[in-house]
């Protein structure tokens, strides 16, 4: 067996691999990776300020939206207490972030849940029903905020917030 040749077995190329993968971080809305990165200074006051509880510091102690328990109003506090200017209050939408299915749900394996559609604060989640036998959940990407309602609600953890590529459908 020959050796790799792009591998190094130095300990100076060992040293300089990335410790950690990079982590793909829901930063607020108005805001993104790279106005955190360099204007927040981890004060927290956008978290503390949130009336929702969804936006906690990561392990970076800048802020991150967590949907465990509550939605984006996108009522505008975050940024209001914001001394730094990390957050562009002018950027519309707020933020590009959808909601999307991912496996798992209950709709497609026969069981009538539709729990996320029930909570959709703007009815962007929408039952098709010439999908048979029980009919196919959809988002429909230009009605949807981005909010998260419907991500703490979902009994199988079967839906995410992330970049839109289209309209989507269960799998």
């Amino acid at each position: 067996m020959s050796p790799d040749p792009h591998f190094s077995a130095s300990r100076r190329a060992f040293l300089k691999l990335p410790s950690q993968p990079d982590i793909n971080r829901l930063r607020p809305p108005w805001t993104d990776e790279a106005l955190v990165a360099a204007r927040c200074t981890g004060c927290n006051a956008c978290s503390k300020a949130c009336p929702e509880s969804i936006l906690r510091p990561d392990d970076t102690v800048r802020p991150e939206v967590v949907f465990d328990g509550g939605e984006c109003t996108f009522c505008g506090k975050c940024a209001d207490a914001c001394a730094q200017d990390v957050f562009d209050t002018e950027r519309t939408p707020a933020w590009p972030m959808k909601a999307e299915f991912q496996p798992g749900c209950l709709q497609d394996h026969g069981i009538a849940c539709q729990v996320c559609r029930d909570i959709c604060p703007t009815s962007a989640i929408r039952i098709d029903l010439t999908k048979r036998p029980f009919g196919r959940l959809r988002i429909e990407t230009d009605a949807c905020t981005g909010c998260g309602a419907c991500l703490p609600v979902c009994p199988q953890d079967a839906l995410a917030i992330a970049q839109p590529e289209e309209d989507v459908e269960t799998a």
